[in-house]
């Protein structure tokens, strides 16, 4: 099985809703909307084969473009801050009126945590390969990178053993043109463990973490991701055969699968 499709490549029925700083790309369906936080690097493109599988289940979904990510990299600002992408999460849900469920993938889960906490309609939260809240007892620290310059993506073999699990699926080459330069600041903000999430604020809210079981080590230590869903106290699943970019390629179906009974559980059909 490939990986996503080809940048620019949405799922048919999607449309494109411009906000001020980002625009937010939003598939057929019904009910509760998921509106998809992508990470690092990532744009909207990464939700593509979720965003399908999502209104196969009858679920309406939509994917955030962040400013300089993705369609709007022209755009990119090396002082892009996590916050300034909280800023863009906050306006994409309110743009689709409503409750919302804000899932997150990786960086972007830090992101979904502090929009949530802006947010009263927020009705869930999805944290998939999640980084974690500064101010989680034992969150890993990762080094800093040089700010004042955008950052290019990583080079292949360490984007394929990050991402993908050391796997190389058909599509690849379009997965690796497809990633985004990254703001320094807004790596350096998770690397640091500098933006906290106000648990207390977020009690109300069902919470799941999904833990890809082959994740990148280095940033994602064993026992991490419970950590987060203990802290939020919501609820753990591991797939053990998953990669941290388990949105794309040969996991996107069971990794959407465990979403799409998550979001049942609690809103239906």
């Amino acid at each position: 099985m490939s990986l996503t499709p080809p940048p620019g490549r949405v799922p048919p029925g999607t449309r494109r809703i411009a906000l001020s700083r980002g625009a937010v790309f939003v598939g057929p369906g019904a009910g509760v909307p998921i509106l998809c936080i992508p990470g690092g690097y990532h744009g909207a493109w990464c939700f593509a084969p979720w965003l399908s599988l999502f209104a196969q289940a009858g679920i309406a979904a939509a994917a955030l473009e962040p400013r300089g990510k993705g369609t709007l990299e022209a755009g990119a600002d090396p002082a892009t801050s996590v916050e300034d992408y909280v800023a863009d999460a906050v306006e994409a849900a309110a743009a689709l009126g409503g409750r919302v469920v804000l899932l997150g993938h990786s960086l972007g889960a830090l992101v979904a945590m502090r929009a949530a906490e802006r947010l009263d309609a927020v009705a869930g939260l999805l944290l998939v390969a999640p980084s974690p809240p500064g101010n989680l007892p034992g969150a890993a620290r990762v080094p800093t990178v040089l700010e004042g310059a955008m950052l290019r993506p990583p080079a292949e073999p360490v984007a394929v053993a990050r991402y993908l699990g050391g796997v190389r699926p058909g599509g690849l080459a379009a997965y690796l043109a497809a990633l985004s330069p990254e703001s320094p600041r807004v790596l350096n903000d998770r690397y640091t463990l500098r933006i906290p999430v106000d648990a207390s604020r977020l009690a109300a809210v069902p919470v799941l973490v999904l833990e890809a079981g082959r994740d990148d080590p280095e940033r994602h230590p064993a026992g991490q991701d419970q950590a987060i869903a203990d802290f939020l106290g919501g609820t753990h699943q591991l797939l053990p055969d998953a990669p941290h970019c388990l949105m794309v390629g040969p996991w996107a179906g069971v990794s959407a699968a465990a979403l799409v009974a998550w979001h049942r559980a609690l809103f239906g059909r």
